[in-house]
């Protein structure tokens, strides 16, 4: 009997598909015993090899079985992707496909518009990423509907076939008559497992949060659905981000995201680094943060100081004192700067006076450029106004 039944897991759909979140049966899950895999390659003599790798022979394995509510390639990989964040998230499983720590395997059938009962199930397999799967189960689809439409539905057989990615095509491995061909064997030495409640209970107290609650929580913050999947993704990354968010300079959410989804993850992907690795912690990314939410220093000084912090670490406001980047927000300051560039440039200040109005922006490029960036461009903006109005 299988251990659980009944679930479900809500996926946020693609854009392609119309984005929203979809609820997905779970049938049931339950235990096996891994018994190996095959990998297939070509030999430098041009002839196809089969190796059997028995590394992970007697490991255990968990299948989860799916209802039949999945309709696109697209579909089933924002599935496949979303039940590798849970496994992630409750550190069960590492899910990485490519050491077939996670492996996914997909039953496509079709049916006419109208019709209840779907059509003969073809297993496919061999997809190591969740691109590959969308890509297999598109091309089934399509190979499945033209047999139909050409009048060869006896063509569509229960079998199993291989996703081939060098001809982006299935290929049939070998046909299956019903479950016996599953080769399943019954665990003598597994006697009956029974769950109390009040286990149960337990461990739904100590569970860590899952991504949809993490997702949920993030949403309630106010940040755009595309920070919030970018966060969610990964444990590590909402570890951080919590932190920063919880550190002492109480940064704004939307400042935090914006700079960890942006610039942070850039420099991290070149870097080929963890965000575990960085120098950077969450409180002193809090602080730099907290520093552009008050106008301290701007968002380009901002951008200046980043790269320091991030090789280094520390703290943004020590590096602030030590440079003498604090945002200029002084109006007596900024109105002396603003004439400064409007008499250094007359020409401009009468081609504006008669209707140029876009030369506006040239102004605040030159009173920005002229305080190093420091000076607060809102204030630059106000003032500035003021005086191209005075005649």
């Amino acid at each position: 009997e299988p251990l659980c039944y009944d679930g479900v897991i809500d996926v946020v759909l693609p854009v392609e598909d119309g984005g929203g979140v979809k609820r997905v049966g779970i049938t049931r899950a339950h235990l096996e015993e891994d018994a190996g895999k095959l990998t297939h390659a070509v030999g430098e003599d041009g002839k196809k090899y089969s190796y059997a790798d028995f590394n992970r022979a007697g490991v255990a394995l968990l299948e989860i079985v799916t209802e039949p509510d999945l309709r696109t390639g697209r579909e089933v990989a924002a599935y496949g992707a979303e039940l590798r964040r849970i496994v992630r998230f409750l550190e069960a499983c590492d899910g990485d496909m490519s050491r077939g720590s996670m492996r996914n395997d997909v039953n496509v059938s079709i049916r006419p518009v109208g019709r209840e009962t779907f059509g003969t199930k073809v297993e496919v397999k061999n997809m190591n990423s969740f691109n590959a799967m969308a890509r297999a189960i598109d091309y089934e689809i399509a190979r499945q509907e033209e047999l139909i439409r050409a009048g060869k539905v006896h063509e569509i057989v229960q079998e199993t076939r291989t996703w081939d990615e060098g001809a982006q095509k299935t290929v049939a491995m070998r046909k299956k008559e019903g479950l016996a061909d599953y080769r399943y064997f019954p665990e003598p030495d597994i006697p009956r497992l029974k769950l109390s409640d009040a286990f149960i209970e337990e461990v739904v107290r100590t569970m860590p949060e899952l991504p949809s609650a993490v997702r949920a929580r993030y949403a309630a913050l106010g940040l755009p659905q595309a920070d919030v999947q970018v966060i969610a993704e990964d444990k590590t990354f909402v570890a951080y981000f919590d932190a920063a968010l919880e550190s002492p300079s109480k940064p704004t959410p939307k400042q935090v995201a914006n700079w960890l989804t942006g610039d942070i993850m850039a420099y991290l992907k070149n870097s080929k680094m963890d965000i575990a690795q960085l120098p950077l912690s969450p409180a002193d990314l809090g602080e730099f943060c907290a520093l552009i939410d008050s106008g301290a220093i701007s968002g380009k000084i901002g951008k200046d100081l980043l790269p320091t912090l991030l090789e280094r670490g520390g703290s943004a406001k020590t590096l602030v004192d030590e440079r003498g980047l604090s945002q200029i927000s002084n109006p007596d300051e900024i109105k002396a700067l603003v004439q400064g560039v409007l008499d250094a440039n007359p020409n401009q200040l009468e081609q504006y006076r008669a209707g140029k109005t876009k030369l506006k922006g040239f102004f605040v490029g030159a009173c920005l450029k002229a305080s190093g960036g420091r000076a607060n461009p809102s204030l630059v903006d106000e003032i500035l106004q003021r005086a191209l109005d005075q005649h």
